[in-house]
């Protein structure tokens, strides 16, 4: 789990990508993964933050990376204390 930000703190904030698109709002934060949910919905793993300034919450990659390979196109179920992919 990333250290320098309180997972409750930023729950609902905004999520931003480097080249400053909106991601959504952050939802849930678990030890490696961050779910967003907006217009679409994101499960992108904690390594990827940047940074969190102003209220929002920066990753390390742009609105396309995010598409292509974090974007959820299945609801999640929990399972323990994980969320999956249902089938």
């Amino acid at each position: 789990m990333f250290q320098w930000v309180d997972r409750y703190k930023i729950s609902n904030k905004k999520a931003r990508s480097f080249d400053g698109k909106d991601l959504g709002k952050i939802k849930e934060v678990e030890n490696n993964y961050v779910l967003i949910e907006g217009e679409s919905k994101f499960y992108i793993p904690t390594y990827f933050i940047q940074k969190y300034e102003d209220g929002n919450l920066w990753f390390k990659i742009d609105e396309d990376e995010a598409k292509s390979r974090f974007m959820i196109l299945k609801e999640l179920v929990r399972v323990g204390s994980s969320l999956i992919p249902s089938t």
